[in-house]
């Protein structure tokens, strides 16, 4: 473990933030959820979801605020709202205990909110898991408000032995114009081994290296017999068995399984190499692993609501005709939060 200042304390195991939930259940907030690149709606979308909303109201009126939220509540997800367009950031909650899955634009957010806790005060710690480090995974990070507070500690990890270079290069004054040495907290990284078992913020946390470009690592998470498996920018080159043990092997008997589902199955070949999969891909692989709930993540920057919405659809139907029925399918969206 690498740490900013010498003579500090090593970093604790928890954190008390602003959700509070029984120590009995894993809370999951999805605060990112886009891939790639942001991908905010521009005025013509949000018109087009108006306009979409007017026609659908076929002069209905409402008495109370109350009527229209509950016919609002009837329409479908794509139609009165938006899966967002921040890129990859979750947070993972047993009670007092957090981790962070990486440092998209998502974890500005997630900051603002920690806040209202210890952060806010200068005595949180706080372990972010970094997939890896290509832009979108990374570039919230600087404006993550807990790392300019005084006596917080910020504990990186991944599975890239040279993590901490990667995070300083991006805050270099080419790229940005506030170092790491300007930002107040204790900064400490981590290089996490594939094959081993850790131990951080009283999760068990594995790691699985998987294909990407500069590769990428997949993190299996379990709390009191609860199992989460965060693998994002995964591509599957092959689709033989042998190839995809180690996969199955990873996310067997998960309870949630967020997956990157980037493209279309066509687009999976058109885009071969690029390390990203496919909704479909990850039915076969969630049924394989007797997966009980499979969450589409890192959705494409191109994608608009509607079509984020088919891939869904495209998921179900195909998880149906497998004889699948047992698998619960979601697709993630900002803000989404769910328990285990």
């Amino acid at each position: 473990m690498a740490g900013r200042r010498n003579g500090r304390r090593g970093p604790s195991q928890g954190d008390l933030g602003p959700f509070r939930i029984g120590g009995g259940a894993v809370l999951i907030t999805f605060w990112g959820t886009r891939g790639s690149i942001p991908a905010p709606l521009t005025w013509r979308d949000v018109e087009d979801k108006l306009l979409s909303l007017i026609f659908h109201l076929g002069g209905r009126r409402f008495s109370t605020p109350q009527d229209a939220q509950e016919y609002l509540a009837t329409l479908p997800f794509f139609q009165r709202a938006t899966f967002g367009g921040n890129t990859p950031c979750v947070e993972v909650c047993w009670g007092d205990d957090r981790l962070i899955l990486d440092a998209g634009t998502g974890i500005r957010s997630l900051g603002k909110a920690l806040m209202d806790g210890l952060a806010g005060k200068g005595q949180a710690t706080l372990h972010i898991l970094l997939s890896h480090t290509h832009w979108d995974h990374i570039m919230g990070f600087p404006f993550f408000e807990p790392a300019y507070v005084p006596g917080n500690q910020i504990v990186l990890y991944g599975g890239h032995e040279d993590l901490e270079a990667r995070i300083r290069h991006q805050q270099d004054p080419a790229h940005f114009p506030v170092s790491l040495e300007d930002m107040s907290a204790d900064f400490f990284f981590v290089h996490l081994e594939v094959g081993r078992n850790y131990r951080i913020a009283g999760f068990s946390v594995e790691v699985l290296k998987q294909f990407h470009p500069g590769a990428s690592y997949g993190y299996r998470i379990q709390r009191k017999g609860r199992v989460l498996v965060y693998s994002t920018d995964s591509e599957y080159e092959r689709t033989d068995p042998d190839y995809l043990a180690k996969y199955t092997r990873f996310f067997r008997k998960a309870d949630a399984l967020i997956f990157d589902a980037q493209y279309s199955p066509s687009e999976t070949v058109e885009k071969q190499n690029w390390g990203h999969s496919s909704a479909l891909i990850g039915v076969e692989l969630a049924l394989q692993a007797q997966v009980k709930r499979l969450i589409l993540f890192h959705h494409d920057p191109e994608a608009d609501d509607e079509r984020i919405q088919s891939h869904l659809e495209e998921a179900i139907s195909y998880r149906d005709r497998k004889g699948g029925n047992g698998l619960e399918i979601l697709a993630a969206y900002d803000g989404m939060q769910i328990q285990l």
